[in-house]
């Protein structure tokens, strides 16, 4: 098990690993950046020197701070890992992590995960992407909200762009949360079409919960910050009865 701390810069998680800045993206197939290896929990894993065409050094003028590397799911996938808001850390382990809470099943696509929420009373599926520091939902479920303003943001590997700003209340692992939502950038759209999905769930859900990734079971642990969860509890089993469930 290893922890690093990190900081929110830009809206963007970057990790302070052994002195070099790395983003946590989840939403990033592979991994990037120098020196061309990385060590986490004891597993060393090689890096490239660029993915979609980026380097470090392009992607870290792109969202405004120094980025050494980019920790995509390639490496993710291979450990369990607690993202912390209320302590600033994350929290790998190539073992397990059983954390109680609200427990979601997701699938993975190139190892990315695709996780399900509700809007409006309507059950969909987001990509759960740390690498994006908004929230963003297809124009269909957005067409009952009135836009409140408009922003420019930035996605790792399309670049910059324009959207609406619309505030949305979602449905996550038990709770709702008040989110600034956006329109995905047209180059994502075939593949959430592709995927059955319906937009990208940002970093941003995080003011409201502390998560729990298990890319090998395809588990993502929630709970509500500041509510006590997460703890290691002796004995504790899941509910079979529960849909998608809970650990208690």
């Amino acid at each position: 098990m290893q922890a690093f701390s990190y900081q929110l810069i830009n809206g963007y998680p970057i990790l302070d690993m052994d002195g070099k800045k790395v983003l946590l993206n989840t939403g990033s197939a592979e991994s990037m950046g120098a020196p061309g290896e990385i060590t986490i929990a004891g597993k060393i894993s090689p890096l490239k020197s660029s993915t979609l065409r980026i380097t470090a050094a392009i992607l870290g003028k792109q969202i405004g701070t120094p980025v050494d590397i980019m920790l995509g799911a390639d490496i993710l996938t291979q450990f369990d890992f607690k993202l912390l808001p209320e302590k600033m850390r994350v929290v790998f382990t190539s073992g397990e992590f059983h954390p109680y809470g609200y427990c979601n099943y997701f699938e993975l696509f190139n190892g990315v995960p695709i996780t399900p929420v509700s809007v409006s009373n309507q059950d969909i599926r987001l990509f759960f992407v740390t690498g994006s520091r908004r929230t963003y939902l297809k124009q269909e479920i957005l067409k009952k909200y009135t836009p409140t303003g408009t922003g420019t943001d930035y996605y790792p590997g399309l670049g910059s762009f324009e959207t609406p700003i619309y505030k949305v209340t979602i449905w996550v692992a038990g709770f709702d949360v008040e989110l600034e939502v956006g329109l995905p950038p047209k180059p994502l759209l075939s593949m959430l079409d592709q995927t059955h999905s319906q937009g990208v769930l940002g970093v941003d859900v995080l003011q409201g919960f502390e998560v729990c990734l298990a890319p090998r079971r395809r588990e993502s642990i929630w709970w509500k910050r500041g509510s006590g969860g997460g703890q290691e509890l002796e004995g504790q089993r899941r509910d079979p009865n529960d849909v998608p469930g809970y650990y208690y």
